[in-house]
């Protein structure tokens, strides 16, 4: 079995050689596989991409994808599965906070049957800062997607390659893919993995991204619930704003009708609402069979890379 590791590095200068030295050791030692390492320097402005180019005669099977610019994590990682070719891919964060040497936990999980194994950090040893957010953030995508999984925003994973090569990557959503995998009817399993404080420098990703994780909170919901049948959503919604629009009218009607008040000009600011609620109402289902058109041009297309490549390194085969 080929398993291909993707690493996305971005100015990780300080930690490229002891990372390219743990994860080739861990992939001598499994004798039953056989690997592909692959760096995606995501535009690193320090000599990350000379260090790991100056490996690709050392290590067997290295490869290293230079991107033209600094399109973030979820852009690297993607280049890197999609030059993998692995029946199994592993990906992982390359600043030493994920220890190669659990490699193996993964591919137990995965021989057992599993398409997707996902990290645990069950003891976190960053700050509160860190942590809580991060908690929260978990604890509220288990409720939207019904997944069991812990820990679903680690990028510490392992994935069968039928599985992952059809989920495609855009914005921040690479901490999704368990998700995105569920809805594809993946089996998806976690390991406990060790956890540290970041060895060397700063995070190159910021704690915005644990924080932008609210935002897309509401996309996943529709995404796990909607995302083939659209008009669902926005017709309940539809509805609801053409009951209350027709509630306020019989109301209005009625006080007509009994009371002789002229109600448009007594009561302008119910009609008002009313209207409105009228052409919300429309304007919401309209918005529903456009959503199903985009639906099916989505299950139809795949969307154009986020990312160009520059060049990609690897060592020569001979003839």
């Amino acid at each position: 079995m080929l398993v291909s590791i993707v690493l996305p590095v971005y100015n990780e200068a300080v930690a490229i050689q002891e990372l390219l030295n743990r994860v080739s050791s861990v992939c001598k030692k499994l004798i039953s596989y056989t690997f592909e390492i692959i760096i995606v320097d995501d535009g690193s402005s320090d000599n990350t991409l000379t260090l790991a180019k100056e490996n690709i005669k050392k290590i067997k099977n290295l490869k290293v994808i230079e991107l033209r610019k600094n399109y973030g994590q979820t852009a690297a990682l993607q280049a890197g599965l999609d030059a993998a070719q692995g029946d199994v891919i592993i990906s992982m964060d390359a600043d030493l906070q994920h220890f190669p040497e659990e490699i193996p936990l993964f591919l137990e999980k995965i021989d057992e049957g599993n398409d997707v194994v996902c990290g645990w950090r069950k003891e976190r040893k960053e700050g509160l800062i860190r942590r809580w957010p991060s908690r929260i953030a978990n604890y509220f995508l288990r409720k939207i997607s019904g997944l069991e999984i812990r820990d679903i925003g680690t990028t510490y994973r392992a994935y069968r390659a039928e599985v992952i090569k059809d989920i495609l990557l855009l914005g921040e959503n690479h901490r999704f893919v368990p998700i995105y995998a569920r809805a594809a009817g993946a089996r998806i399993d976690q390991v406990v993995i060790e956890n540290i404080e970041r060895p060397f420098g700063q995070s190159n990703y910021g704690i915005s991204r644990t924080l932008n994780v609210f935002l897309d909170l509401f996309f996943l919901y529709y995404f796990t619930h909607y995302i083939d049948r659209p008009i669902r959503i926005f017709g309940k919604l539809s509805l609801v704003f053409f009951g209350v629009a027709s509630t306020i009218f019989s109301i209005l009607f009625a006080i007509w009708v009994v009371h002789g008040v002229p109600v448009v000009r007594d009561h302008s600011g119910w009609f008002t609402i009313a209207i409105i609620a009228y052409v919300s109402s429309l304007q919401l289902i309209l918005t529903g069979v456009l959503a199903e058109i985009i639906a099916r041009i989505y299950y139809s297309t795949r969307e154009k890379a986020k990312y160009k490549v520059r060049k990609v390194w690897q060592k020569s085969e001979p003839a």
